[in-house]
């Protein structure tokens, strides 16, 4: 990445001494649970940069410490030993040693022989909403939980249950990680805490440990398109803060390149090109239309990827309940008003999701009775529907700012990344949805630019970290090479069998 490229930020270290105070930034601890290249080199650039500045900084490479296997473990360290084959992590560790953190940094567990400081009984399977009562030492232990599902198959209903072995474990792998997160910051004296993304499971239990002793927490991330990291002291999936700083970009960046750059983003998502949206489209052919459109005004519904957002501890009254409540709503609008028609084009990802949500939603598309509907393996091309629709309404899916873009009327039901931005109308009760239908107004254009020059360009460049063609990344004379081939298929095997001990026996 050339360094004259121009990111969100100018740099790291004048983004941390404007958000975090002298204090703050004196003794800085570094969890890591993930053996993700991306991740880690983001962990280590973001340390690298806090020690230049002054801090003092302790990290801790736990990915193969905690009782259930974090979502970005990769390797066995302990095989990574015996094979003699550094795992991606020990690699990054080496890596900045060279670089000049102190081998001290590097922090283990501080709790020997460590049993849980509150009972936790898990006696029986569990479903969703008993699983998210849970708490370990006032901390809300059962939504990092569900963050992490035993097995792709999972759903999000409550007619299921999850294993109790799986539950056992995911329990007291939280509750290990959240005491040896606490006890290290009261040995270490530690002022901030820096995680991966906040997600999941072993994130939520460090961020829950930091904020209990009252310390502020700053998340690193992927970058944008064209960048290389994000980091942020805002709280993770906190949708209002990432839209203020989409409209602070816009408003700063330079009126002639904002449009272009912005719009760059759109486009690759239109012509089949962005890597990070392939997997939603591989399914559909560039400009495949639908060939019998109803003659009527054509409302077309874009439904949004439900898992992603059911665990946000939103307040779901003022989002109609949820997304198949929705549904119903603007179907019985549709068949209100004269000369309104409703399309269904179900998310792709479905092509991935729980056999038991699919059905669901394919039943509440039935009931919903729209003109078509347009499944998740259909070959019809969202942007080309986008183009044929006279409205477009979602449940916060990114179909609503790309409508946005394309200039037409956008109506959102549910939360999303850009209700702020003007592009799109936000709506919580009937009134508002029915007005909006019939006003059938575009957006602010600009407002959804701001979100795809964000999308280019959001976080920071690379300070000390290196691109690499072979490796991905290295750091010094280190690359973020994978563990020999061999030690990956004996972990990978290991990790399937063990999962299905925790889902199976």
């Amino acid at each position: 990445m050339s360094s004259r490229l121009r990111a969100e930020h100018l740099s790291l270290e004048g983004y941390l001494l404007g958000k975090l105070s002298d204090g703050q930034r004196k003794n800085v601890l570094f969890s890591s649970f993930s053996q993700w290249g991306f991740a880690l080199a983001a962990l280590a650039d973001t340390a690298l940069t806090f020690q230049q500045i002054g801090s003092t900084v302790s990290c801790a490479f736990w990915a193969g410490e905690t009782p259930l296997h974090d979502a970005g473990w990769t390797t066995n360290h302990k095989l990574g030993r015996l094979f003699r084959s550094p795992t991606p992590d020990d690699r990054v560790k080496a890596g900045m040693i060279e670089l000049g953190i102190p081998e001290v940094s590097m922090a283990p567990p501080p709790i020997k022989n460590w049993r849980p400081l509150e009972p936790v009984e898990i006696s029986r399977p569990m479903n969703r909403s008993e699983i998210r009562s849970l708490t370990y030492r006032g901390s809300a232990m059962g939504r990092a939980i569900l963050q992490v599902h035993p097995d792709s198959n999972t759903p999000i209903s409550d007619v299921h249950y999850w294993p109790k072995r799986w539950l056992k474990l995911a329990t007291k792998s939280y509750a290990f990680v959240y005491d040896q997160t606490r006890e290290l910051i009261e040995r270490r004296g530690i002022t901030a805490l820096v995680v991966y993304n906040g997600r999941f499971l072993h994130d939520g239990a460090a961020i829950a440990a930091a904020m209990n002793m009252g310390i502020p927490v700053a998340s690193y991330d992927s970058g944008g398109n064209q960048t290389d990291f994000d980091l942020t002291t805002d709280p993770t999936h906190d949708w209002a803060a990432l839209q203020r700083r989409m409209l602070d970009l816009y408003a700063a960046w330079e009126p002639a390149e904002r449009e272009s750059l912005g719009s760059e983003w759109f486009e690759g998502r239109i012509n089949h090109t962005d890597p990070q949206n392939a997997l939603f489209v591989e399914s559909q052919k560039p400009g495949t239309r639908i060939s019998d459109l109803p003659s009527n005004r054509t409302v077309v519904f874009f439904s949004s990827s439900g898992d992603e957002i059911v665990e946000l501890g939103l307040d779901w009254d003022a989002f109609f309940g949820g997304q198949s409540e929705a549904l119903m709503l603007l179907a019985d609008q549709c068949r209100q008003l004269p000369g309104y028609s409703l399309i269904v084009r179900t998310h792709p990802h479905n092509r991935f999701k729980p056999a038991h949500d699919v059905a669901e939603w394919t039943a509440d598309v039935e009931a919903a009775k729209p003109e078509i509907h347009i499944d998740q393996h259909s070959p019809v091309d969202s942007y080309e529907l986008m183009r044929q629709a006279d409205i477009i309404v979602t449940y916060g899916s990114t179909t609503g700012v790309e409508a946005g873009f394309a200039k037409k009327p956008v109506i959102v039901m549910g939360p999303s990344a850009y209700d702020l931005l003007g592009c799109a109308t936000p709506v919580s009760s009937v009134t508002e949805l029915r007005h909006a239908l019939e006003l059938a107004e575009p957006g602010d254009w600009e407002g959804a630019v701001s979100y795809g020059l964000m999308m280019m360009r959001r976080g920071f460049l690379f300070s000390f970290v290196e691109r690499d063609l072979e490796f991905g990344y290295r750091l010094g004379n280190q690359p973020f090479a994978n563990s020999a081939p061999i030690l990956q298929h004996v972990s990978h095997l290991l990790d399937r069998v063990h999962r299905w001990y925790l889902t199976e026996g």
